[in-house]
C-alpha cells in the first residue's frame, strides 16, 4: 500500500488525537466517574489505533491497542480508575508523542522502546499493580448494562442483529436526544486502497457520533478482509443527511444506505424489555468517484451516556445546522499561507507606488481607479490576515499537562485557570510564544507559588491559583501569566545583583522597586539557591525577554510581597503587514511603527532643555527625554533649522521623542526581514521596500528606548 499521499493527513490528525487524549486524561483525573471522558478518550485512542494500522505503523498501533484495551475495562468498570493507571496512560501518550515525531522526521517510529509500557498495561488488565475488577459494580455503565429478560424482537427490515448490549446502548442514547443508526457502505468496484477508504469513513463517522459495531469487525476491515461493503451502528446526534453526506464524501465510496433505528414496546410481563427497533429506510443515490473529500461535521452536542444540558431533545433545528457547517473548512500547507502573504505585500508594494505615480502627474483617472483598487486592496489584505490568524489555544493547550508533571514533581497543589483562549494571532507569532510562556509558567510554579503548608501557615489556600489570560488591546494582544504566590521581593533582587557584580550598591539603592524587579530580566540573573530541571540554570527570564522584543513585543512584570505577580506580554497581531509613520533624516527615509507612536510635533531649538546632561522636552507637564536622529545613527550633521521635528513613542512604560528633519506621513508598509547579514542591527526590527523602489528601515522603538 503506497502511504506517502496521506502521510501529512496522517501526521496532522494523530497530533490532533493526541492533544484530545491528553486532555481527556487532565479530565478524567479530576472526575474519574464521567464515563462521558472515558468514552471520549477511547474514541481518539481507537481512531489512532485504526490510522496507525492503515499507515502500517504496528508499533504505534500495538501500544494504542494496549491503551484501548485498559480503557475498554475503565469504560465497563471492571477496573477502578486510579493515580497509578493515569500516571501510565500518560507514559503511553509521551511515547507515542515521540514515536510520530520521528515518523514525522523520516526515522523509524521503534527508535522508542515500548515493551515496558505494554508490559506495565498488560498487568494492569490483569489487575496487577491496580484494584481488582469489582464483582458488581454498584453502578454499571449503560453499555455494560444487559436485561435480565429480553422480549423484544429486532424488526424484520434491519438487516443485522443487535445484541442486547447494543439494545441498551441505543436507548440509553435516545433518553438524551440522541438515535441509533444502520449504515451500510459500499465502495467501487474501482477502489484498490479498500481498507485506506473505509479508515476515511469510520474517521468521518467518529467526528458525528460513536461507531459501536462494524460487519465485519474492525480488525478485518484494517486487513481489507472484506469485499466492496461493510456496515456500521453508530449513535449520533444528528440527522440521516449529515451521516449521508459526511460518506458519500469520501473517495471512492459508491453508495451508502441509512437507516435511522427506533424502538416499539411490546407486550410483556417483564420490566423495562429490550425494545425492538423498527426502521426507516432512506435510499442513497450514488456520487462519482472523485467527489472531494468534506472536512468532517461537528460532533453531536450531547455524548450518548450523558444527557444534554437542561434536559430533553435538543433543538430541532441543531442537525440541520450542523449540517450547514460540513464541509466548510480546508486544511491548507503553511507554505501556501506565507507565499499568499508575501503576493498581498508586493500588491500592497504596487498600489503605493501608482498612488505615487498618479500624484505626481495628476493623472485623475488613474486616481480614481485607484481608489477603488484601494478598497478591493484593503479588503483582500483583511481577509489575507483573517486566514493567517490562530487561536492561542492551539500553544495553551500544551500547558495543563506541563502544569500538572510539574506540579507533581514539586509536590505543590497547583490549579491552572485559562481564559481568553479563543484569542487570535498572526501564525508566525504562534510559532514562537510557546517557550516564553512556558518559561513565565515554570517561574511562577516553582518560584512563585509556596508549599502547601507554608501557604497555610499565611493564611493562604493550600492550593496555588496561576492564570494564563489572553486578550486584545488595540491592535496588540496581550499575554499574562498570573499566580498568587510570594511575589517577588525587590530587596532580594538588589542583593543578588551586587553579588553577581551586575550593579554596585549605590546603584540598586537608588532604584525604584518596580526597576530592580526588572533585574530578572538580565542575563544570568537567577535568584534560585539550587540547579533544577524546572528552573534555577541562570536562563530563562533574559530568553523570555529576547525572545519577546525579536517578535516586536514588550514584557514586564508587576509584583507585590505575598500577594503573587503578573508577568505581562504585549504581541502586534501581526508581523506582515502594518502601519507605519515616514520621517527623514538627512536623505535617508525610516520607518516608525504607528503603533509606538504617542503624537509628533515641531520645537524650536529652545524648546530643548538639559537635565542631567541628557537633552529633555517638556509635553503637557512631562518630561520627555529626546533622541536625535542624526547622532544616533552616526551621521555628519549638516545644517542648523529653526523647526526641529519630533515623534514621541512609546515602549512599556518609557517614553522619548525621536527628532528627526522632516515627517513624511502614514503609509501601509509590508515588513521585510533584514536577514543573518544583519543581526548585529539592534535599532532596526526589519525594512520595508517604498513604492518608488527604496528602501526604508523600520526603527525597533524598544531597543532605542532601552
Amino acid at each position: 500500500m503506497e502511504t506517502n499521499q496521506y502521510m501529512d493527513m496522517f501526521l496532522d490528525e494523530s497530533k490532533e488525537h493526541l492533544q484530545s487524549l491528553n486532555d481527556g486524561l487532565l479530565g478524567l483525573e479530576d472526575n474519574a466517574e464521567d464515563l462521558s471522558i472515558l468514552n471520549e478518550i477511547f474514541r481518539n485512542a481507537h481512531t489512532l489505533k485504526g490510522m496507525s494500522a492503515t499507515m502500517g505503523y504496528n508499533k504505534i498501533a500495538e501500544l494504542t491497542h494496549e491503551m484501548e484495551d485498559v480503557l475498554d475495562m475503565l469504560r465497563k468498570e471492571q477496573l477502578k480508575v486510579t493515580g497509578d493507571i493515569i500516571d501510565t496512560l500518560f507514559k503511553c501518550i509521551d511515547s507515542l508523542e515521540q514515536m510520530i515525531n520521528n515518523v514525522a522526521n523520516g526515522d523509524p517510529e521503534d527508535l522508542i522502546d515500548v515493551s515496558e509500557l505494554v508490559a506495565k498495561l498488560t498487568a494492569i488488565m490483569r489487575g496487577e499493580g491496580a484494584p481488582a475488577p469489582a464483582a458488581q459494580p454498584s453502578t454499571p455503565a449503560p453499555a455494560a448494562q444487559t436485561p435480565a429478560a429480553p422480549t423484544a424482537a429486532v424488526s424484520s427490515d434491519v438487516p443485522v442483529e443487535l445484541s442486547e448490549t447494543e439494545k441498551s446502548i441505543i436507548t440509553e442514547a435516545e433518553k438524551s436526544g440522541m438515535h441509533g443508526i444502520y449504515l451500510k457502505v459500499t465502495l467501487t468496484e474501482t477502489c484498490l486502497l479498500k481498507s485506506a477508504r473505509s479508515y476515511m469513513v469510520m474517521n468521518s463517522l467518529e467526528e458525528v457520533g460513536e461507531v459501536i459495531r462494524t460487519i465485519p469487525p474492525a480488525e478485518e476491515l484494517e486487513q481489507e478482509a472484506f469485499e466492496r461493503s461493510f456496515e456500521v451502528i453508530l449513535i449520533t446526534g444528528v440527522d440521516e443527511e449529515v451521516i449521508h453526506d459526511a460518506v458519500m464524501g469520501v473517495s471512492e465510496v459508491e453508495n451508502a444506505e441509512t437507516q435511522v433505528i427506533k424502538f416499539a414496546a411490546t407486550a410483556s410481563s417483564a420490566p423495562e424489555p429490550a425494545p425492538a427497533p423498527v426502521v426507516e429506510q432512506k435510499s442513497a443515490s450514488t456520487a462519482p468517484a472523485t467527489a472531494p473529500t468534506p472536512a468532517p461535521a461537528p460532533k453531536p452536542s450531547a455524548p450518548a451516556n450523558k444527557p444534554a444540558a437542561g434536559g430533553g431533545q435538543a433543538p430541532a433545528n441543531a442537525a440541520a445546522q450542523k449540517k450547514s457547517h460540513a464541509g466548510q473548512s480546508v486544511r491548507v500547507d503553511i507554505e501556501k499561507l506565507d507565499t499568499l502573504m508575501n503576493l498581498m505585500g508586493e500588491l500592497v508594494i504596487n498600489k503605493v507606488r501608482l498612488e505615487q505615480i498618479g500624484q505626481v502627474h495628476r493623472l485623475s483617472e488613474l486616481t480614481e481607479t485607484l481608489e477603488q483598487m484601494d478598497r478591493v486592496t484593503t479588503d483582500l489584505q483583511n481577509i489575507v490576515m483573517k486566514v493567517r490568524m490562530v487561536p492561542v489555544s492551539q500553544v495553551f493547550n500544551r500547558f495543563p499537562r506541563m502544569v500538572r508533571d510539574v506540579t507533581k514533581e514539586l509536590n505543590k497543589e497547583i490549579n491552572l485557570t485559562i481564559e481568553g483562549e479563543d484569542t487570535e494571532l498572526d501564525r508566525t507569532v504562534i510559532d514562537e510564544i510557546g517557550d516564553p510562556i512556558m518559561h513565565l509558567l515554570r517561574n511562577s510554579l516553582d518560584h512563585g507559588i509556596e508549599m502547601p503548608d507554608e501557604r497555610e501557615a499565611k493564611g493562604k489556600p493550600r492550593v496555588g491559583e496561576v492564570g494564563l489570560i489572553a486578550r486584545h488591546e488595540g491592535n496588540n494582544v496581550v499575554i499574562m501569566v498570573t499566580d498568587d504566590g510570594k511575589g517577588i521581593d525587590a530587596d532580594i533582587i538588589r542583593r543578588k545583583a551586587v553579588e553577581k557584580g551586575l550593579f554596585s550598591q549605590e546603584e540598586v539603592d537608588s532604584m525604584e522597586d518596580a526597576d530592580a524587579v526588572r533585574i530578572i530580566f538580565l542575563p544570568g540573573f537567577s535568584t534560585a539557591e539550587k540547579i533544577s530541571d524546572i528552573s534555577g540554570r541562570g536562563v530563562g527570564m533574559d530568553v523570555v525577554k529576547s525572545k519577546i522584543e525579536s517578535l516586536s513585543g514588550q514584557v514586564d512584570v508587576e509584583t507585590h510581597v505575598n500577594e503573587g505577580s503578573i508577568f505581562k506580554i504585549k504581541l502586534p497581531l501581526t508581523l506582515a503587514i502594518i502601519q507605519a509613520m515616514l520621517v527623514q533624516v538627512q536623505n535617508e527615509m525610516y520607518a516608525i511603527p504607528l503603533a509606538s507612536i504617542d503624537s509628533t510635533l515641531s520645537i524650536q531649538p529652545s524648546d530643548i532643555r538639559t537635565v542631567q546632561n541628557n537633552e529633555v522636552i517638556v509635553l503637557r507637564g512631562e518630561i520627555i527625554p529626546i533622541i536625535r536622529m542624526e547622532e544616533t545613527l552616526m551621521v555628519p550633521h549638516v545644517k542648523d533649522t529653526h523647526e526641529l521635528f519630533v515623534v514621541v513613542v512609546h515602549a512599556g512604560d518609557s517614553k522619548a521623542g525621536i527628532v528627526v528633519d522632516k515627517l513624511i506621513g502614514q503609509q501601509e508598509i509590508v515588513i521585510k526581514t533584514l536577514g543573518n547579514l544583519f543581526m548585529g542591527l539592534k535599532m532596526f526590527s526589519g525594512a520595508t521596500v517604498l513604492g518608488d523602489g527604496r528602501v526604508a528601515l523600520i526603527l525597533d522603538v524598544a531597543t532605542m528606548l532601552n
